[in-house]
């Protein structure tokens, strides 16, 4: 076979495994969105509700990767509170929720999370090769035209400070937490969703959340980490 035609075959393979990768990773799902019920909060992420990864109910999703260990998930008590249990070992993957909720309505985010085992690497958690983390929640907003914009809420494992922006590639960071000394216990967190989004699009509109999740691994750095999320709400200022 001539160099072109080794080329052209090793590029439509890749991109063959591009298309069944992205179809792995991004499944078609029946959509269920949690709404506002009140005028305070609404909650986004019910984990009490949950009983077993394997048995979602209907607007939940686990997401995996392809050809990747998925991160394992249990739903249980810590310190007398619900909880979910998230563990990995090289792994990843992501449980989401499909959303519909005004942000400009509901603009504080809440939730408590609890890092048992943090992320030990030597790589930058600022390049590819270190980004891994053992906790994270995964955004999508959607503005008035459609467009989307997705980002992560993160805990960061050496680098950042709360309130910090980083990027890597097209996925917008902002850091709610992190470093070893916040480990071992309850740390309740409150971010800002309108003043993030405004910080990373520099868009005044007021969008909609249309799915959130939790988002835990380990598989560039090749590490292992647990920890524990409560339920996430969205409250009225």
């Amino acid at each position: 076979m001539q160099a072109w035609a080794k080329t052209a075959a090793i590029g439509s393979l890749v991109a063959v495994i591009g298309v069944v990768a992205w179809v792995y990773t991004h499944p078609s799902a029946e959509s269920n969105p949690i709404r506002a019920e009140n005028d305070t909060s609404v909650t986004v992420l019910p984990f009490s509700s949950l009983t077993t990864i394997d048995d979602l109910p209907l607007g939940w999703e686990h997401q995996l990767f392809w050809m990747q260990q998925p991160m394992q998930v249990v739903f249980t008590e810590r310190d007398g509170r619900p909880a979910a249990r998230c563990e990995t070992n090289s792994s990843a993957s992501i449980l989401t929720r499909s959303t519909d909720v005004e942000v400009g309505d509901y603009p504080i985010l809440t939730w408590d999370w609890l890092i048992e085992f943090p992320i030990s690497s030597n790589y930058d958690e600022s390049t590819v090769q270190g980004d891994d983390h053992p906790a994270r929640l995964l955004l999508r907003l959607e503005d008035r035209q459609g467009g989307t914009y997705g980002f992560e809420i993160i805990w960061s494992n050496t680098r950042y400070e709360p309130g910090d922006y980083f990027s890597i590639g097209e996925t917008a960071h902002y850091v709610a937490n992190g470093l070893d000394e916040n480990t071992k216990v309850w740390q309740s967190q409150e971010v800002n969703l309108m003043q993030i989004y405004r910080d990373l699009t520099g868009r005044d509109d007021y969008p909609l959340l249309k799915s959130i999740g939790i988002f835990c691994d380990s598989d560039d750095t090749g590490t292992r980490s647990i920890a524990y999320f409560s339920d996430v709400e969205m409250k009225a200022r």
